[in-house]
C-alpha cells in the first residue's frame, strides 16, 4: 500500500532542494512546484496531518524530521535510477532526469536497496550529485563552480547540474563531460565568461550562465 501521493512526494523534494529545514515561503514552493496559491495551502495542510512538513506562521513551511528523511530517501531512489539507465541501459546523461523522475515513486525499500547493491553502491550519480546513504547520511558534493578557479589553474570535471537539454547539448559540441581536463586559459572582465583549453590546445569560451553550472576540483 502507498504511503504517499506522488504529488506530496513532489512537495516534499522541492520543498528540500529549496532549503527546507529552514522555513520556505508558499510562493517559492508554488512556484518551484508550478502550482496555485490555493493548492499549495491544501497540499501543506496534508502534509502537516502526516507530520512531515511544519507551517510556520508568517514565514512559511519547514521540513520536520520525518519529511527530510522522506526526501532524502526519494532523492537516493532517483540518483540511483539515474545511475543505473546511465551505465546498465545506455541513456545519455542528459536524458536520464525525467524517466528517473517516474522511477522515484516506487515503493519498495528492498527493492531499492538491491538495486543499489547490483551497480557496486554508488556514492555519486552520473552527473557527479551525491547519492543519500540508506541512514540518509549524504556524501560529499564534489568540486566547485568554474568561477572560482583562477587563471591557469589546471581542473578535472567532476560534477554538472541539470540545467536542461540545451545545456547537455553544448557540452557534447564542447566534449565536456565528468573527467575531463582542462587549463583556466583566461576569465572576461566584462560578463565574467571563462576560457578553458583543452589537453589538445584548443581554446574555447563558456558563458557565466553555463560556466556557473559546472563544477571541478584541482589537478
Amino acid at each position: 500500500m502507498k504511503t504517499h501521493t506522488e504529488s506530496e512526494e513532489n512537495y516534499i523534494k522541492a520543498l528540500y532542494h529549496l532549503g527546507g529545514e529552514k522555513a520556505v515561503n508558499n510562493g517559492a514552493l508554488a512556484q518551484r512546484i508550478g502550482a496555485k496559491g490555493p493548492s499549495v495551502t491544501q497540499a501543506v495542510k496534508r502534509l502537516a496531518n502526516k507530520n512531515l512538513v511544519e507551517a510556520i506562521p508568517y514565514k512559511g513551511v519547514k521540513l520536520t524530521e520525518k519529511g527530510t528523511a522522506l526526501a532524502t530517501h526519494i532523492l537516493r531512489k532517483h540518483r540511483l535510477w539515474e545511475t543505473f539507465l546511465v551505465e546498465k541501459l545506455g541513456f545519455g546523461w542528459e536524458e536520464v532526469h525525467d524517466i528517473a523522475e517516474q522511477l522515484e515513486h516506487v515503493q519498495s525499500p528492498e527493492m531499492v536497496e538491491k538495486l543499489a547493491k547490483y551497480l557496486g553502491s554508488p556514492i555519486h550519480d552520473p552527473h557527479g550529485d551525491p547519492i543519500p546513504q540508506p541512514n540518509g547520511a549524504i556524501p560529499p558534493t564534489l568540486g566547485k563552480p568554474l568561477q572560482q578557479f583562477a587563471t591557469s589553474d589546471k581542473l578535472r570535471v567532476v560534477r554538472v547540474e541539470d540545467a536542461g537539454p540545451d545545456f547537455f547539448t553544448q557540452l557534447q559540441l564542447l566534449n565536456i563531460t565528468l573527467g575531463s581536463e582542462f587549463t583556466m586559459s583566461s576569465i572576461s572582465n566584462f560578463d565574467s565568461s571563462i576560457q578553458l583549453r583543452g589537453a589538445d590546445g584548443t581554446l574555447f569560451w563558456l558563458s557565466h550562465s553555463m560556466s556557473s553550472n559546472i563544477y571541478a576540483i584541482s589537478l
